[in-house]
Order: C-alpha cells, then structure tokens, then sequence
C-alpha cells in the first residue's frame, strides 16, 4: 500500500524529531525534571538507574543545547549537583511529546 501525503507527512514529522532528545536516556531526563522543575544528580541517577558517568554525558549534552541547567551547591556541608530543566527544556520535551503522540495516534488509527 502506497502511503497518502498525510501519512507521508506524519512519517516526515518522526524524521524531524530532535535527536538530542529521542535519545533514551536523555528523553528520560526530561521527563524526570518536567513535573518535578529540578532534581539532584544523585536522584535522577538512582531512579533512571543509569552510571554516574553516563549520566553525567547525557546532561552535559542536554546542557550544551540549553534543556537543563546545571548548579553545583552544598546542602548540609555536602557538595550536591542539582540539574533544572530551563524553559527551553520543557517547551522542547513538550513538544516533541505532544507531536509523538500526534502521530501515533493517526497512525493506530488506520491499523
């Protein structure tokens, strides 16, 4: 079956998906941050079950694109990392959830 142009246009909008975010342990950064607006590295870490390096790789590149701010402070005498999701985070994982779930949902509505 050949697709229609709305369905190529839905195939095109997956295409142009921000790729710094698709990835999934960057997305699942966002998404820990949205409800919560910031949240120590050693949380995130712990809930997203992921390496403190590895972590640390992904925030950096989230950082780099201006999703998340980074703020070393000390809570109790202790050094502690805190990340924020900015706003250009959170309109960004919005609205690539929001387009996502736009094309899905036309998509599995033809299935």
């Amino acid at each position: 079956m050949i697709p229609d142009s709305s369905e190529e246009n839905q195939l095109k909008t997956i295409l142009e998906v921000d790729s710094d975010i698709h990835n999934p342990a960057r997305m699942s950064v966002l998404m820990f941050l949205l409800p919560r607006g910031r949240a120590t590295f050693t949380l995130i870490q712990r809930c997203l079950e992921l390496t403190s390096g590895n972590l640390s790789s992904h925030i950096k590149k989230l950082q780099t694109k201006g999703y998340v701010e980074v703020k070393k402070t000390f809570i109790d005498l202790k050094p502690t990392t805190e990340v924020y999701i900015s706003p250009k985070g959170r309109e960004s994982i919005i609205e690539y959830a929001k387009n996502l779930s736009s094309v899905f949902q036309n998509m599995l509505n033809d299935v």
